[in-house]
């Protein structure tokens, strides 16, 4: 009877664990409600070329690479990133052309940063606004 009520308690801790389909949070992992400070955050933006065909630009610093994969982190209007895999063309004075992937006018991260990630809330540098403010 001790040995079944002992497997019984050993048993306990799994009961109250769950089923395990939860994702364990990673050390040092930041929690999503505490946003991370940036340096940039910018707009896609469009050029008119000289052939008179529009075409969509990003910092080249925006763009992240995964394999073969060019992605950057899309700022939404919560401020929660979204992983945005696109396709990139030429440089143009220290930006890419993008030709798949963006509108104009969204909002991605300027500069990449190993602790960003799919669903982090992001705000921009109160120094970096500063400065911009003051130009």
């Amino acid at each position: 009877m001790k040995h079944k009520f002992f497997l019984f308690l050993m048993a306990l801790p799994l009961l109250f664990a769950g089923c395990g389909h939860h994702e364990a949070e990673q050390a040092g992992s930041v929690k999503l409600e505490t946003p991370i400070v940036v340096a940039s955050i910018v707009p896609v933006r469009s050029v008119v070329e000289a052939g008179g065909g529009e075409v969509l630009l990003v910092p080249k610093s925006a763009i992240f690479r995964k394999g073969e994969l060019a992605g950057v982190f899309v700022v939404g209007s919560d401020n929660r990133l979204t992983v945005r895999w696109i396709r990139t063309g030429r440089p143009v004075n220290g930006d890419l052309v993008v030709l798949a992937g963006l509108d104009k006018g969204e909002s991605v991260v300027g500069v990449q940063n190993v602790v960003l990630n799919e669903g982090v809330t992001v705000k921009k540098s109160q120094r970096v606004t500063e400065e911009v403010q003051q130009q």
